[in-house]
């Protein structure tokens, strides 16, 4: 059984030529409203991936709340939710004609996804196989999980959105899966180049000692941990509608191939795989994948794809990536 604590959103998608620029009024062409948030997504993935998912969240005592709450019963999702007197947690998610984002979240009701509210459901922890973090609750919380079940079971955190306090107690994670810009706040500096942010990453892990997946959009994911360290290459050819939802889907699939006894590289290929068909619908939870539309974007893929190569030393990894994008 895997165990998502997370966050319940209200979305709010408005599509846009562009990014809102500072200081700039623009128009959006097409507004939508669906259930996201971390914690639904990735609750919602690993149920569209036939998984058995149990979901600790929090709902606000408003219309978004019911709302939100018919819409998690639409999937086989076990549903634990706090509901405290306050808004439903909302987001605010700009798309571009490129299918870049840029969200705002308002916290609201995921605020008070704390410590008694765990306690309260130490039974459902107790019997997880795999536990997903995400950084839209208090980190206390967090904090409070990688602590007390961090020996116990794995645990997938993603630090999203990431903040300096998440470096108290990180190591306690099985595995950290930032995106570059959340890397770029755990590690405090930005990068000008794929060369320097790979090589920082693997210091980062040697540093906490945790698994480190590095989410690279269109340059894929690298991974490295204290035994071996490779890369993984995106999907090519998939015409890419909407982003929003690709990391979520990427913890899903990663959460499920591992719970199902698949070996790092091949759970990390099919997290990949999953991430990819995300991105070819609008929306988070509604472009979730289901294990069915895995399984045919495998078999039309050639048995190396999702192309892997090891990360022996960082120059061969680059040479290997300019080649790619040379073809």
């Amino acid at each position: 059984m895997i165990v998502v604590v997370g966050s319940t959103n209200f979305d709010i998608v408005l599509k846009v030529h562009h990014l809102t620029r500072e200081g700039e009024t623009s128009s959006a062409s097409v507004m939508q409203q669906y259930l996201g948030g971390k914690g639904a997504n990735q609750a919602i993935g690993v149920a569209k991936l036939n998984s058995k998912c149990c979901f600790l969240t929090s709902l606000g005592n408003d219309w978004a709340g019911g709302f939100l709450s018919n819409k998690l019963s639409e999937f086989d999702i076990s549903l634990f939710a706090n509901r405290p007197d306050d808004f439903s947690g909302q987001a605010f998610i700009e798309v571009d004609d490129l299918g870049l984002n840029r969200i705002i979240i308002y916290p609201g009701a995921n605020g008070a996804l704390n410590k008694n509210f765990i306690d309260q459901n130490l039974h459902i922890l107790s019997k997880a196989d795999i536990i997903l973090l995400q950084g839209e609750i208090p980190w206390s919380t967090n904090l409070y999980i990688l602590e007390n079940y961090g020996n116990k079971c794995p645990i997938i955190l993603d630090p999203a959105p990431a903040i300096p306090n998440m470096l108290e107690g990180i190591e306690k994670a099985t595995y950290l899966t930032p995106n570059e810009s959340e890397f770029s706040i755990l590690s405090g500096r930005q990068y000008k180049s794929l060369e320097e942010i790979i090589t920082a990453a693997r210091l980062f892990q040697k540093s906490i000692g945790s698994t480190l997946i590095l989410k690279l959009g269109e340059n894929g994911c690298a991974y490295f941990s204290n035994a071996e360290s490779f890369f993984v290459f995106p999907i090519k050819g998939l015409e890419v509608v909407d982003t929003t939802g690709a990391g979520d889907s990427f913890n899903s699939a990663l959460a499920v191939a591992l719970e199902g006894g698949e070996n790092i590289r091949d759970a990390v290929k099919f997290a990949v795989l999953a991430s990819g068909i995300s991105t070819m619908s609008e929306g988070t939870s509604s472009a979730m994948p289901t294990g069915l539309e895995v399984q045919r974007l495998r078999s039309k893929l050639s048995e190396n794809q999702p192309e892997l190569v090891d990360l022996d030393d960082t120059e061969s990894y680059l040479h290997h990536v300019q080649y790619l994008h040379r073809k």
